[in-house]
């Protein structure tokens, strides 16, 4: 079994890489946000799924999928975390805490801010959750 950078495998490199930046950067302005441990939230999910991104790209020539279904678990994988991480951040800039309560306790924004950070962290993580799941069948040939 050999693993080979694929130009599916950069991309993915690159986003991750590129997000785990802007994790790093969110980091520095936790303070200045209205719900400072929701902010930590976001930077925390910037730095942990640029991480992830990268890894994928890593062992992306591992993955056996048609060519459809491939690009569509990889954009799926990086559309999906960054809804979750926007959303997050969405929150921690407005207040919003119906849709992440544990972070959220104590804070409250307009209906607008709630159901916008309700949808993007629940796409989000419904699309995360279906692209990493189609990851783990494309990788099922390896235990081979």
């Amino acid at each position: 079994m050999m693993i080979a950078l694929t130009s599916l495998g950069a991309e993915l490199i690159f986003i991750g890489i590129a997000f785990f930046l802007v994790g790093l950067v969110q980091g520095a302005l936790i303070p200045t946000m209205k719900n400072s441990r929701m902010a930590l939230s976001g930077h925390l999910t910037a730095v942990q799924c640029g991480m992830a991104l990268a890894i994928f790209g890593v062992i992306w020539s591992l993955v056996e999928l048609p060519l459809l279904f491939e690009a569509a678990v990889a954009y799926g994988s990086v559309l999906g975390f960054i809804l979750i991480w926007l959303g997050i951040t969405v929150a921690s800039a407005t207040g919003a805490s119906k849709a992440l309560p544990v972070a959220g306790a104590g804070f409250s924004a307009n209906i607008t801010a709630e159901l916008t950070v309700r949808v993007m962290v629940g796409t989000g993580s419904l699309l995360s959750l279906v692209a990493c799941t189609g990851l783990v069948f494309g990788l099922l040939p390896i235990l081979d």
